[in-house]
């Protein structure tokens, strides 16, 4: 497949943690909290992108990106410079499951060259700019909100990648998991293979046993979607058990706690807080960060003389000289 074929469509959800991206997504499909990324094909996105871009009334946008500017942006999604916390893990790892889930299929067969070389190259950038720009991940942001290593009892809701990134910072603490699918939770300890240090209990799937846990942690994070029907007993639980026993509340899964169950709970930090703190490191890491976008640009720039000599779509034979040589070109 030709890079001009490659097409990305980029649906960047509202500030409301209801608001969801259109149905009808095909080919592969990152999900995160935040944004839903459609990696797919020229011939199989047809006239759907037709309105694009576009803004609906509640915030949400849709980007289109095709063939360059495609692959560039996949670059800047998988390693972390699209993400709310810059320079972030966890993306790389939700992009290589979304892929493992789709390439099995059919349709996958002429994104699976490029998709490759994604992944490649997204290891090459984050190991010369990205590793060492400090604790811009969610597990240390986590730690730092909660006050530095959890004691006591604390609870974690969730058995995704976030949960899982999550994971390895509660070392130490009585941990207690809590997951509709209590095999995913499984699944994800044992695919942590972390040393914990503490014990760790995977609880019932019931509402009445994640509620008994409410009613004695004293740290609890959430790591999955605002609940509006279990959100209401959450909160009761909070409110009547917080003031006694100290620790705090964060919910990883929306922005704010405004229009939420939890609003107005002591001791309830939200994805924002987490961005705040954040911004409050990132001065430093600025001038790396830029240097990654750039390389993000100048391996779309490769990929696009590879794709113009006709070379084996996803492969890689023209090296950085070859880049100089075509930027002096364009720039004359």
């Amino acid at each position: 497949m030709a890079l001009s074929d490659l097409i990305v469509v980029n649906h960047r959800k509202a500030a409301k943690a209801d608001a969801l991206a259109p149905a009808g997504l095909d080919g592969c499909v990152v999900r995160t909290c935040l944004r839903e990324v459609q990696v797919t094909t020229r011939a199989q996105i047809n006239g759907a992108a037709a309105h694009l871009p576009h803004t609906d009334a509640n915030g949400a946008s849709t980007e289109l990106y095709q063939g360059a500017e495609a692959y560039s942006f996949l670059l800047r999604l998988a390693t972390g410079l699209e993400s709310e916390i810059v320079g972030e893990t966890e993306i790389f790892g939700q992009i290589k499951q979304a892929w493992r889930d789709f390439e099995t299929q059919d349709d996958a067969r002429p994104l699976r060259p490029w998709m490759q070389r994604l992944l490649q190259e997204t290891k090459e950038i984050r190991s010369e700019y990205v590793v060492g720009l400090g604790s811009a991940t969610y597990g240390s942001l986590t730690r730092r909100l909660l006050g530095g290593r959890p004691e006591g009892i604390t609870l974690l809701l969730g058995a995704g990648q976030l949960a899982a990134t999550i994971l390895p910072y509660l070392d130490g603490t009585d941990l207690r998991i809590h997951n509709r699918n209590p095999a995913r939770a499984f699944a994800m300890l044992a695919e942590a293979r972390q040393r914990h240090g503490g014990s760790v209990t995977v609880l019932d799937p019931g509402l009445d046993a994640e509620l008994a846990v409410w009613r004695e942690a004293r740290d609890i994070i959430i790591c999955v979607p605002a609940d509006a029907e279990r959100d209401v007993a959450r909160a009761q639980a909070w409110r009547d058990h917080a003031a006694a026993r100290g620790g705090r509340l964060l919910h990883l899964g929306v922005r704010g706690s405004e229009g939420t169950a939890f609003n107005g709970l002591p001791n309830v930090a939200t994805l924002d807080e987490m961005f705040s703190l954040r911004d409050s490191q990132a001065g430093q890491r600025t001038a790396l960060l830029n240097r990654a976008r750039k390389a993000c640009l100048d391996k779309a720039q490769l990929a696009r003389l590879d794709d113009a000599d006709g070379s084996r779509s996803g492969s890689s034979h023209h090296g950085w000289e070859d880049l100089a040589v075509f930027q002096a070109q364009v720039a004359w």
